[in-house]
């Protein structure tokens, strides 16, 4: 599965890559300015339609597509519930910055297994780097699809002083008085260079919000999950603790999008995090 899913990842970044920083090919989808669709992601997501029914035919399968929800019906977990696979899909994840020519987005796919995830691949085409894996082994391509690609084997690191990103929620800041140990806040306003940089160890710590404004959807972090799992590090409720097992309506609403703030690490550095998070609330 995970050979035909590169497969795809590489056409579908050099069609990304035609289109990249073309702001006259966009529009806004809602009054928030952030909230894009571009041509490339409608091209992107018709193109896994196509790709998904020309590979996977023999599998019971539903498509859950950022570009493409009303396929599910009014009631998307009564759809996705009846089917044994979920290919889950951000066409161009960052909009934003995509259409800015800024180099931080990506494209994101993600399979899951009854709702649980299976296996998946996150690629940043302009910054020429691509993670992709499943439950027993993850890589990491520099220079992916070019005449030097280099291709280097996960493996479950401890990591110290690296970047800790907090993701999208404005409402997290940096405050002066807090002591981040050489953990320094930031933000590239794209998931998919998030899981990039988390995955290759460049990042010890991810904030994923659910704010009004700026919220993760499961698209957003589908194509890294099961390679986070495999590398020890888990989507963490930032209230509860509890790890984040599979796509369920408990945890999700109707729209897909997470229903609480969540810390992404390794257990063992849950605390720090939390109690980082806790601090800039207040």
């Amino acid at each position: 599965m995970l050979p035909k899913i590169l497969s795809f990842m590489k056409t579908a970044g050099e069609l990304a890559m035609r289109n990249y920083g073309r702001a006259d090919n966009s529009e806004f989808k809602s009054e928030n300015v952030a909230d894009l669709v571009t041509d490339a992601d409608k091209q992107i997501s018709r193109m896994f339609t196509k790709f998904a029914a020309e590979n996977f035919s023999d599998l019971n399968y539903s498509i859950i597509d950022e570009e493409n929800l009303r396929v599910l019906g009014e009631n998307p977990f009564d759809t996705i519930n009846r089917s044994e696979w979920q290919f889950v899909i951000d066409p161009i994840d960052g909009t934003l910055p995509y259409s800015m020519g800024i180099p931080t987005f990506g494209i994101i796919v993600g399979v899951l297994h009854f709702g649980k995830p299976f296996c998946g691949a996150v690629y940043a085409p302009a910054l020429g780097e691509l993670v992709y894996g499943d439950q027993n082994s993850a890589f990491w391509l520099k220079h992916a699809f070019s005449a030097i690609q280099e291709k280097i084997e996960l493996k479950r690191t401890e990591i110290t002083k690296r970047s800790l990103i907090l993701d999208m929620d404005r409402w997290v800041r940096p405050h002066a008085d807090i002591n981040y140990s050489n953990d320094l806040p930031a933000n590239f306003f794209a998931t998919a260079t998030h899981l990039v940089y988390m995955a290759t160890s460049r990042a010890r710590g991810l904030y994923v919000g659910s704010g009004p404004y700026i919220s993760v959807k499961i698209w957003d972090i589908a194509g890294g999950w099961a390679i986070m799992k495999l590398l020890d590090i888990e989507f963490m409720d930032y209230k509860t603790g509890e790890i984040l097992t599979e796509l369920s309506a408990h945890k999700f609403d109707n729209g897909f999008k997470i229903k609480s703030r969540h810390i992404v690490c390794k257990p063992k550095d849950f605390a720090y995090f939390k109690s980082i998070v806790e601090e800039m609330e207040n």
